[in-house]
Formats: C-alpha cells, structure tokens, sequence
C-alpha cells in the first residue's frame, strides 16, 4: 500500500495507527504530543503539512471539530503539504458540513477527500474491527478500501461527502438515548430489589437486547469486562458522546427537525457533566440518575 501519514495519535488514533502499520505501509506519524507520536515507532514529523507531503494519503483522528478544522486547514495544516492526486481521509467525528467544506477546500489543490468516522472505540480500533462510515466520491472510496479495511471489520460506503459523518451522527445519538433509558431502568431494578444479572440475562434475550447493552451495562458487577464493573473507566468518555450529542442536534435543527429525544437525553448527560463525570464512560450517566433519585429522596429537587 501508498505511505500513509496519520495526524492524531490518541485514544483512537494510536491503536487505528498500529493497524495500518501491521497491513505493511509505511507510516509517518504526527501529533501535538510527540510523546504519543513515538509510541509509534515509526518516522515522525512536526507539523501535518509535512507529513501529508510525504505521503499519497493522509488520515486524521482527532477529539473535536475546531482540532480537525485546524490540523487540515491550518497554516501548518494537511491541506498546506498535500501533494496534488493525494487524498485525505477524516476519520474523526464532526458536522457534516464541515466535511463537504473540507471536499471543497482540498479539491481547490487538487486533493480528494473522504469523511470516514468509526463506531467501537479503542477496543475496535484495537482488534481492527471497527465499524467505518465512508462518505465522499465512489472512486475514491474504492482507492482506499483496502487501506479502511485494515481498520475496521465493516467498511461501508454511505454517499456522497458529510454522509458518513451524518450516519456517525444518527448512530450516536441512538446509543445516547438507549444508555439514558437503560439507565433509568437499572435504577428501577436497584429501587425494586431486582437482581441485576437476572434483569440484564432477561433483557438480553428479549426485544430490549443491543449492543450498547451487552457492551455497557451500568450496574457494577454484572458483566466484569463492562466499564461500570471496572469505576467506569472509560471506553468512550461521556464528555466526547456530549459533543456528539451535541453536533446531532445541530443537524436536526438544520433541517427544521425538533430534536426531542436528543434533547431529553441531552439533558441527562448535560447533568452528568455537572456531576463532573465527564472523563468516565458514558454509562456513568447511570450515576446522575442516582443522583436525581437521592435529591428527591432529600426534598433538592
């Protein structure tokens, strides 16, 4: 395969980096912590200008849109080093405008672009079995497939550019509204004498069953490999399905569409971060459900 730069080497970044790697291309490697860069053990580089001219693709995994914004448009940014026929690769989650600005942007220099945000956290970056939602040109999609694939189980292409991050976006809303409600039912099964694991058996074989559950169950010791058996470390921090939340919203909005599920599970994880357990996985929101039960309990709310 082409040499690959790959801008962002964190949470996501580094195990998605060590994938590319093991399919055998080479790779340099760039991040405002060189410290993480060099996890990598691989060549690496100051600025994203300079790796993206060192390379035919360049991918992008970053925490928020103004840091995708800045690492593709900004005056040492890929655009700035992108060498024409290249072609970047965001595989961040932000708006879908944002990603047809960047098509346009990098189509000025002749580079192409695809939006590719992932679905199954540092534990499917790490297993490469990542879902990717690939929005962008058919013809570039089927360049680069090869390359996706050695990221995720399930590469999918989705349309035309801000598609994949507009089907990252639906999905993460979903899983917000599932966790909120799944929280609100441990509650009730804590409050009725319940025991957990024969709810969560119960559950799993019923119409209740999914993913976000059989992966986040909020009720600690239930399933030990589940974040809140382990003080909710975290696979996805709350404060980040916040933003995605967020940026959800924003598009239903756009589109004149009320957000009222979004905004009532916006709510809840809005008071877990008040709570302060935005560093925690997002089934920590199950505390903030505990917490409103105490205050009522104590006549606060």
């Amino acid at each position: 395969m082409a040499p690959v730069a790959f801008i962002g080497i964190g949470t996501m970044g580094l195990p998605m980096a060590r994938q590319v790697i093991a399919a055998g291309p080479d790779v340099v490697a760039c991040d405002i912590d060189t410290t993480r860069a060099a996890k990598l053990g691989v060549d690496t580089v100051a600025t994203a200008a300079e790796a993206a001219g060192r390379c035919d693709v360049s991918i992008t995994s970053l925490p928020s849109v103004a840091a995708v914004e800045d690492a593709i448009l900004g005056e040492d940014g890929v655009a700035a080093g992108a060498l024409p026929g290249s072609t970047v690769i965001d595989m961040s989650t932000s708006p879908p405008a944002l990603a047809r600005a960047l098509a346009e942007a990098l189509a000025e220099k002749g580079v192409s672009f695809l939006d590719a945000p992932v679905s199954g956290g540092p534990t499917g970056a790490e297993a490469g079995t990542l879902a990717i939602m690939v929005g962008g040109e058919r013809k570039i999609f089927d360049r680069w497939l090869e390359l996706l694939g050695a990221m995720g189980a399930r590469v999918e292409y989705v349309g035309g550019h801000g598609a994949g991050q507009t089907v990252k976006l639906c999905n993460n809303l979903m899983v917000a509204c599932t966790m909120a409600g799944m929280a609100e039912v441990c509650a009730v099964l804590e409050h009725e004498g319940v025991d957990a694991e024969q709810g969560y058996e119960v559950f799993t074989h019923s119409t209740s069953d999914s993913s976000v559950m059989r992966r986040r169950f909020p009720l600690a010791g239930v399933r030990p490999e589940h974040p809140a058996s382990n003080e909710f470390e975290p696979m996805f921090r709350l404060d980040l399905l916040v933003k995605d939340i967020t940026l959800a919203q924003e598009l239903l909005a756009s589109h004149g569409l009320k957000s009222t599920m979004g905004e009532t599970a916006g709510a809840l994880y809005g008071r877990a971060l008040g709570q302060g357990l935005g560093a925690l996985d997002y089934s920590a929101v199950y505390r903030a459900v505990e917490q409103d039960s105490d205050d009522v309990a104590n006549g606060d709310a």
